[in-house]
Parts: C-alpha cells; sequence; structure tokens
C-alpha cells in the first residue's frame, strides 16, 4: 500500500479531479490511468515533467482550481505502476507524490490540455 500525500499540490489535485471528469473515474482510478507505459515515455524523453508542473493552469490563468476531497490517499500500485513510479522517482531523483505529478501532467497533454 501506497500513501500519497497530496496537500500540499494543488496542481495533482486539479488534474486528478481533470481525469475523474474526463474519464469519468474515481480518484485511484484517475491515478492508475495516468500511470502507464505511454507517460513513462513522454517523461523521460522530453524531460521538462518538473517545468511543466510548475507552470500548470498558466494557460488557463482565470480558472479556478478543483481540489479532491481527501488529499492523502491510500493506494495499492500493481507491480507494473510501481516499478515505472520507481524509475520515475530514480531518474528525475523526486519523490513519489512529484513522480505521480509528472505522470499526471503529461496525462493532461495526452487529454489535450495545455501544459
Amino acid at each position: 500500500m501506497t500513501n500519497l500525500n497530496f496537500s500540499d499540490n494543488l496542481a495533482a489535485q486539479d488534474m486528478i479531479k481533470i481525469v475523474m471528469k474526463e474519464k469519468d473515474l474515481s480518484v485511484k482510478a484517475a491515478i492508475e490511468f495516468s500511470i502507464n507505459h505511454d507517460m513513462h515515455k513522454e517523461i523521460i524523453e522530453k524531460k521538462y515533467g518538473s517545468i511543466a508542473l510548475n507552470l500548470w493552469g498558466h494557460g488557463d490563468a482565470e480558472r479556478e482550481w478543483d481540489v479532491l476531497d481527501e488529499p492523502i490517499i491510500d493506494i495499492e500500485f500493481d507491480e507494473l505502476r510501481e516499478d515505472l513510479i520507481n524509475d520515475i522517482t530514480k531518474k528525475e531523483k523526486v519523490d513519489i507524490e512529484t513522480a505521480v505529478s509528472y505522470f499526471l501532467i503529461f496525462t493532461m497533454d495526452y487529454l489535450g490540455y495545455h501544459i
């Protein structure tokens, strides 16, 4: 079981809510949807995950971000997702919440949002 604390990461909360709405998913399913080989490849190849994450929302600065009712999430990742997340934490030298946020930011791009 992995404990994700997005209390101080409003961008991640907003992105999770967008995936939830776009794909009609629960919080956990939205996170799982974002963690896949394609997004992993994007993070590694594009190398601007940290910049994109910090700039999230700049394309629509007037929009009010959505937040999660409960920003602390206990989630059981399958082995594949766990491996993908761990690879990003090591290669990007970030914590697990930031790694998951990188998957989320590139999912936003995949869904057609400006990152």
